[in-house]
């Protein structure tokens, strides 16, 4: 998302953006086509972390589709390199988020920490230019999008509240983020709600068994 500064009664500006920019998002049958170019990362990402291949295709597919438009694809990794916490790559990974799912990866103290297991399949970047090139590759983008998917699973599954079968809870989480508003971690409970992000991940979950018919699901 862009931040327009405006000058006072001019407010009519930010929302014909606005209403422009929702108008063009990446079509469905476009992101259809580009996910099968890219299936063969997928699958690797989603077996390195243990994750649903179905559920991780499905939070991208409705990213993509409900939130990528042409100001990413012209100004993300722009922005990015100028400081900004701009959302990049394939899967559009925010900076700091990748540089967060780095650090629990590696961090045993954390309590975000999954598990030996996944120790060191994203090292550390040294620098936000090392780490716009690894979010610049798709397969590594997924990669992150997979990772963060088992971060949130196993933080939820050692609290005592086991999701890895609901779609619609995992696509809110990874939409919302780990932390509130308040900057406090989100408590993971009995009776999660999913979000119109959440729901759209559920409704497109059943959608890849015929197109991905010949890839191991």
């Amino acid at each position: 998302m862009i931040l327009i500064k405006i000058r006072q009664g001019h407010l009519i500006v930010p929302v014909i953006f606005f209403l422009f920019s929702q108008a063009f998002c990446e079509h469905p049958d476009s992101t259809l086509q580009k996910i099968e170019l890219r299936k063969n990362y997928f699958n690797p990402a989603s077996e390195k972390f243990d994750i649903d291949f179905k559920l991780l295709i499905s939070i991208v597919f409705t990213e993509r589709t409900q939130n990528v438009d042409w100001k990413d694809k012209a100004l993300d990794v722009p922005m990015a390199m100028a400081g900004y916490n701009s959302s990049v790559g394939f899967c559009q990974v925010k900076i700091k988020t990748a540089y967060w799912i780095e650090t629990q990866l590696n961090d045993s103290s954390s309590i975000f920490y999954p598990g030996e297991k996944y120790v060191g399949l994203l090292k550390l970047s040294t620098s936000t230019k090392e780490l716009l090139t690894k979010l610049e590759a798709d397969s590594l983008n997924i990669l992150y999008a997979a990772a963060y998917l088992r971060i949130i699973q196993n933080y939820w599954d050692k609290q005592g509240f086991n999701i890895d079968n609901q779609p619609d809870i995992l696509g809110t989480l990874y939409s919302i983020g780990m932390f509130g508003d308040d900057g406090k971690a989100r408590k993971p409970h009995a009776k999660p709600k999913a979000n119109w992000f959440g729901e759209k991940v559920k409704s497109s979950f059943g959608i890849f068994n015929p197109l991905f018919k010949n890839t191991k699901l």
